[in-house]
């Protein structure tokens, strides 16, 4: 199954705080917890031409706002996840949580790993799957009658898109499910159901937008990104197969993210339930 949400609980031994943004942080302590482990494939991951199948999210739980961080007081638990899209990167996560029992250590040792949560009943991000049952997924929804021709993306974390050198820091259909096209046809063993994959993703549009900006630290320089929620839409005469294409690409945007620095917490995206939002 090389779909997984892989919960990290992280609980304050003492009282500290953390950035607004701790992506890039939580990657980098992700990263040398892998290699104790596998040194080979993390020297890998540094190349800038090797693909990432994988995401690492923000810091998330109840963190009340210190200045320009984030407390957390004695006891509190938080916690990020790790996303995957490849069977064999999945494989050697899981040998380093045999060997090493918890999570990454943050440099800040106050925080202190404890074991990993892997299911939906450990957790309400977890999430172990695979390609196949996600396609299975939508054709019941299918059967049923139940697809429609606009679903809603909740955008948790600041996503942009690189163009032209710069951020753009909008929900443009094109951008968000040809970022999803592209991912799934990297990492995919079958290929969506479509004949014009591009006619498919110049159909979409933004039916609406709930959003903000938000501005992105990650050291050697910022990224301005948006998070909120939108709507995208067909138009209802496309054929069912648009449909499906659709809604399978929200579904994996879960573990894909959207957009630029997914690796370093931005662009986590989840699919809400009609009725929700």
């Amino acid at each position: 199954m090389p779909l997984a949400s892989i919960i990290f609980p992280l609980t304050a031994a003492e009282h500290t705080t953390v950035p607004l943004h701790t992506g890039r942080i939580l990657h980098a302590s992700f990263l040398r917890w892998l290699e104790r482990d596998h040194p080979e494939l993390v020297a890998q991951l540094h190349d800038a031409n090797h693909p990432r199948p994988y995401t690492v999210s923000n810091l998330q739980g109840n963190l009340a706002p210190q200045g320009a961080r984030l407390k957390l007081e004695k006891g509190q638990t938080a916690w990020f996840r790790l996303t995957t899209m490849e069977e064999y990167f999945l494989q050697c996560v899981r040998a380093s949580l045999t060997q090493q029992k918890t999570g990454p250590q943050p440099d800040d040792r106050r925080l202190v790993p404890g074991p990993p949560l892997l299911t939906l009943d450990q957790h309400p991000w977890a999430a172990q799957t695979d390609f196949a049952q996600l396609a299975q997924t939508v054709a019941r929804e299918t059967q049923a009658r139940a697809l429609t021709h606009s679903l809603t993306l909740r955008f948790h974390s600041p996503a942009c898109f690189i163009e032209n050198k710069q951020a753009l820091p909008l929900p443009v259909p094109r951008y968000v499910f040809g970022y999803l096209l592209n991912k799934w046809q990297l990492a995919a063993p079958f290929a969506l159901p479509l004949d014009d994959v591009q006619h498919f993703v110049e159909s979409i549009h933004l039916a609406h937008a709930q959003i903000e900006t938000q501005q992105v630290d990650l050291q050697k320089y910022e990224r301005t990104g948006f998070i909120g929620l939108a709507r995208f839409a067909l138009h209802p005469a496309l054929p069912e197969n648009y449909k499906q294409a659709l809604h399978l690409l929200a579904k994996f945007a879960f573990f894909s993210g959207v957009g630029s620095h997914t690796t370093m917490g931005m662009g986590q995206a989840v699919q809400v339930a009609r009725g929700k939002g």
